[in-house]
């Protein structure tokens, strides 16, 4: 007489008792055949899915809308300083970067390359949008319009 085993089972491996289901697909997973992504546990099938349809780094996101906000707003700001396009060169020229290594590690979903290329390209047009700003307020500063 045997004793029959009860429970879930991983998919792969039938008489492996399984730990955890995968969190898109639902197919239940041993130890051996978990990967974990985020604080999420998914299936290889599941890995190789989100890694080409997964959803782009909010952060991007957020420095892409900063930027473009930035630029946006530049020609109000007059000759005061444009401190949100320093919040975008600064932000634009630093998380693109990290976010696309990520990317290239495999870390990251790959939707999220060319907004992460694009932020950076706006966080240069920011930057040289503050040296414009600079040399006018350089020059009226020269003519004796600002004291």
């Amino acid at each position: 007489m045997s004793v029959e085993q009860t429970g879930a089972h991983c998919a792969r491996h039938p008489e492996v008792a399984a730990v955890a289901p995968c969190a898109r697909c639902g197919t239940f997973l041993c130890s051996e055949c978990s990967e974990l992504v985020g604080e999420a546990v998914y299936c290889a099938g599941c890995v190789v899915w989100l890694r080409q349809h997964g959803p782009p780094s909010r952060g991007v996101q957020a420095v892409l809308a900063l930027n473009i906000a930035a630029i946006v707003c530049f020609p109000m700001c007059g000759f005061s300083v444009p401190l949100l396009n320093v919040a975008a060169a600064a932000s634009g020229l630093w998380w693109p970067p990290r976010e696309r290594r990520r990317i290239q590690q495999g870390q990251g979903p790959l939707r999220g390359a060319r907004q992460a290329q694009v932020a950076q390209g706006l966080a240069v047009v920011n930057l040289l949008l503050l040296g414009l700003w600079l040399t006018a307020v350089l020059y009226a500063w020269s003519r004796g319009a600002i004291y």
